[in-house]
């Protein structure tokens, strides 16, 4: 699992650390991308990118960098504590291989630590 340390009110940028890629091994976007956050083990907020929605996300959080990869900016503004976070593909035209890479990032652990007076 990795771990980083950011000071309040930075914005992150959480990367998928490979490519989705489908049964064959093949780089793909998949149907349905998202991104889990949890902030000090409170209520999973989840972020959805919709392949083919208009707009694909419509809060605009997740953004598809290149076929494969995503990349979402979260701010962590009043959101102290320990972050938990994973990325998660959903298979349906694209072929996606959720039996190998549905996940493709280590779930990641980031500190936040509150700005010094």
């Amino acid at each position: 699992m990795a771990s980083y340390s950011f000071m309040e009110g930075t914005e992150i940028r959480w990367l998928t650390t490979k490519p989705f890629t489908s049964i064959t091994g093949t780089i793909v976007n998949p149907d349905v991308v998202k991104i889990h956050l949890s902030v000090q083990g409170q209520t999973v907020q989840v972020f959805t990118w919709t392949n083919g929605g208009s707009p694909p996300d419509p809060t605009s959080t997740i953004v598809n960098d290149s076929t494969g990869y995503f990349h979402a900016d979260l701010t962590s503004a009043g959101l102290t504590g320990t972050w938990t976070m994973y990325w998660e593909g959903q298979p349906g035209i694209s072929g996606l291989d959720s039996t190998r890479t549905s996940i493709v990032s280590i779930p990641v652990v980031a500190v936040i630590t509150p700005v010094p007076f």
